[in-house]
């Protein structure tokens, strides 16, 4: 002990050095708590074994009773700290590199592990535990096939907002690391609630992502028909830029499917207005502004006049077969142009997907990063999960022993069978079972909305 100025780095050391200590003073405890439960249960002490964990406070060595009631052997003290077999890392410190990994590369969790933790991990550890994640995910899917679900209480609202858009991230899928692989993105929401000054919220947003185009359409159809109300007054408003797989007749199949009475469809503002500037780029500043002034007003004949006071212009057969290109997809999808006020439409919330794209984009993109098909799906739905704060319930949720449960359950009564919970003709609320009861719900009802 001397009267320089201590390092708070060497002090925290200190600290650290001590929490063993305090742990071992735990485990010796819980030990002599248990010991009569177990013997109560029928349970004897066979003997004691180590194990190494590495928990936020550190890697700690440490022993353990192991019991045994001639049938099966438990570990109180790893049930206790919810240590899985043959796992070195505690579930705490685990949720938190899956929760660094939904915003650094993998390297750079390592570094933040190492400097917060003092402890000492690789990015393959790191990918491992996106593994977990991915099977977390795919346990939760089929939890909700097992469940019930009668209790869920459905949203009522007058409209429903969809707006789809593609999120292009490198994939090294076959070996070819030059390839693009298309994250499909569907957005659902009510509208937009004022939260401060100018600054807003979407309210019951659900953010649906998926590697599979078709699955991500099936969960958005399964999500729409589970957690929604329907009414004769409820209205489907859609917006995309009317790429392939988000055209209006996505969502077409949407209305059908739901038997929405009303569908109105946006060509997004912010693509178009960015295909009219490019390709008005060449041509005078005027026929830009007369081209949206056409599009604000909805006026076709205004719109013609223009292109053809371009054709007037061109003396290129390529500027020619740029124009005709152009000219045929707004004409061809001319009608989602109308403006909403024009539709009867007021305060039409639209035109979110970029700024949605936004936590996927910083994090997949531009840092020279390949991903695997079933990586980038993984993670994609880890971000989307962090942003609502779900991670930590995806890895501590109650789900997980209700699961388990179910399972335990569904197995007794002999009614799993292998993969059944795969085909969503098992369950009325997957897409396929919901289609099958509203056909069998139209033979049998007499309700007009069907």
């Amino acid at each position: 002990m001397d009267l320089k100025v201590i390092s708070e780095k060497e002090l925290l050391s200190q600290f650290r050095a001590d929490e063993p200590d305090k742990f071992y003073q735990f485990i010796s405890a819980f030990e002599k708590y248990v010991a009569p439960i177990m013997r109560a249960k029928g349970y004897r002490r066979i003997n004691e074994s180590e194990r190494t964990v590495a928990f936020l406070f550190g890697e700690v060595t440490f022993s353990r009773s192991r019991w045994t009631n001639g049938k099966r052997t438990r570990i109180p003290v790893d049930e206790k700290l919810g240590l899985k077999k043959h796992v070195r890392y505690a579930p705490e410190l685990l949720f938190r590199i899956s929760k660094l990994a939904t915003f650094l590369p993998y390297r750079q969790v390592c570094k933040i592990i190492e400097m917060d933790y003092s402890i000492v991990i690789s990015k393959d550890t790191v990918l491992k535990v996106v593994k977990l994640a991915n099977k977390l995910l795919k346990a939760k899917e089929r939890y909700r096939y097992l469940k019930d679900d009668n209790t869920v209480q459905k949203i009522k609202s007058n409209r429903i907002y969809v707006e789809g858009d593609g999120v292009m991230v490198k994939c090294n899928f076959g070996g070819d690391e030059r390839k693009n692989m298309d994250l499909a993105h569907f957005v659902v929401h009510t509208g937009r609630k004022r939260v401060g000054p100018n600054r807003y919220e979407l309210q019951n947003k659900k953010e649906i992502i998926n590697s599979s185009h078709a699955k991500a359409k099936e969960e958005l159809l399964d999500y729409l028909y589970n957690y929604f109300e329907i009414t004769p007054d409820t209205v489907l408003i859609s917006n995309s830029d009317n790429g392939k797989g988000y055209t209006c007749r996505i969502f077409i199949e949407l209305k059908k499917a739901l038997n929405i009475r009303r569908h109105e469809h946006f060509w997004d503002a912010y693509h178009l207005n960015e295909k009219i500037k490019s390709f008005f780029k060449p041509y005078p500043k005027d026929l830009q502004d007369v081209c949206f002034k056409a599009i604000q007003t909805h006026d076709k004949e205004l719109l013609k006049t223009v292109f053809d006071t371009c054709e007037g212009l061109i003396t290129d057969e390529e500027e020619m077969n740029q124009l005709l290109s152009f000219k045929q997809k707004l004409f061809r999808n001319f009608r989602y142009t109308k403006p909403a006020t024009l539709r009867g439409l007021s305060d039409v919330n639209i035109g979110i997907m970029e700024s949605q794209h936004r936590k996927i984009t910083y994090r997949m993109k531009h840092h020279g990063m390949y991903w695997s098909e079933k990586g980038a799906n993984t993670l994609a739905q880890m971000i989307l999960l962090e942003r609502k704060d779900e991670l930590e319930e995806l890895f501590f949720g109650r789900w997980k022993q209700e699961y388990e449960q179910y399972k335990s359950v569904v197995m007794s009564a002999g009614k799993l069978k292998t993969r059944s919970w795969q085909n969503p003709f098992t369950k009325t609320h997957g897409i396929a079972g919901h289609l099958m009861q509203r056909c069998e719900y139209k033979k049998t009802s007499k309700n007009p909305y069907f």
